[in-house]
């Protein structure tokens, strides 16, 4: 008889605890990093299209130029066949 009652009431205290968890999903696949004044900066995900033999870079609004990275670590630097830097 204990665990006719017993059972349900374990399901509904796993239940409760359960809705309490969350999963949190890895901003570092939503976003690219670039070195700037020797730190990792986020910047917004950049396609660069096909993997080829150039650098991936992107233009900054003060005309300056950085490579970019898919995790703040330089053995994750981004291929393109594109030879001009994207803008940001």
């Amino acid at each position: 008889m204990k665990t006719k009652f017993l059972i349900p009431v374990l399901a509904l205290i796993f239940a409760t605890g359960m809705s309490f968890t969350t999963v949190e999903l890895g901003n570092e696949q939503a976003m690219d990093y670039i070195r700037l004044n020797n730190q990792w900066e986020a910047i917004p995900e950049i396609n660069c299209g096909v993997v080829g033999e150039n650098n991936c870079q992107v233009s900054l609004p003060d005309g300056s130029i950085h490579d970019i990275y898919d995790l703040q670590d330089f053995n994750s630097l981004k291929k393109s066949t594109r030879t001009t830097p994207f803008e940001l």
